[in-house]
């Protein structure tokens, strides 16, 4: 079995880094949030496991923005 180019943890962790440092978007974390965030990185993951020709930071930053521009 193939290593994970990158894990869940990790893409959460540059996806909340992105949002709030990178963005400047102040947020409140509740149960909501949390797993709408949480799914998004697990989303990220998969998406860069998954295919060979993709730029990790593209990818959570364009779930990211995606998901700032609903909110």
């Amino acid at each position: 079995m193939q290593k994970p180019k990158i894990t869940k943890d990790v893409a959460l962790s540059f996806l909340l880094t992105y949002m709030v440092v990178d963005k400047g978007r102040e947020m409140k974390i509740d149960q909501i949030t949390l797993f709408e965030i949480t799914n998004l990185a697990q989303q990220a993951a998969d998406t860069i496991n998954e295919e060979d020709d993709v730029i990790p930071h593209e990818v959570i930053e364009a779930l990211a923005n995606e998901y700032l521009q609903s909110k």
